[in-house]
């Protein structure tokens, strides 16, 4: 939810951006951030999250911003690589804004190649769908009227 001249407008089902974050810890590890906004600007939100990081832990990690991507339906986008990158959640000990999509240990040019070739047909893969969710995509999908690709491979897991 969004506030706009004093009214509450929902973003829901606009684009936004899909971005990822390398974050370096103070005590020298190294973790990722990937989320989403309706902003546009994922630098907004990277001072928003360093911000809240700032208030728990009273130091600034460096942050660099290494993908920034504009996506038609960026909710599911980014649930879809938060299910992929689960099992390399980061949990930090003290919570701050955004700190539950934070994950470690990852090869950060795979990730950033899988979301620099991202098609929404991707989505279509996905088990958990609701029917609102399966024609989101399909507009996507329509909208961005991607080239038909043979998947030969399963390309919804990342080789970390």
């Amino acid at each position: 939810m969004f506030f706009k001249n004093g009214k509450v407008s929902s973003k829901e089902n606009k684009e936004g951006r899909v971005y990822i974050f390398c974050i370096t810890l103070s005590c020298g590890k190294i973790i990722h951030k990937v989320g989403m906004t309706h902003s546009d600007r994922a630098t907004d939100r990277m001072f928003e999250v360093l911000r809240s990081f700032f208030q728990v832990h009273r130091y600034s990690p460096k942050c660099e911003l290494k993908r920034d991507k504009k996506v038609l339906i960026p909710r599911l986008v980014e649930k879809h690589l938060h299910s992929l990158l689960d099992e390399w959640k980061y949990i930090p000990d003290k919570p701050s804004d955004g700190s539950t999509e934070f994950f470690h240990n990852l090869d950060e040019d795979v990730l950033l190649d899988y979301l620099d070739n991202f098609t929404y047909n991707k989505l279509l893969k996905t088990t958990s769908l609701k029917e609102s969710e399966y024609t989101k995509i399909l507009d996507a999908i329509e909208k961005t009227n991607p080239t038909p690709i043979i998947d030969t491979v399963d390309d919804n897991q990342l080789p970390f």
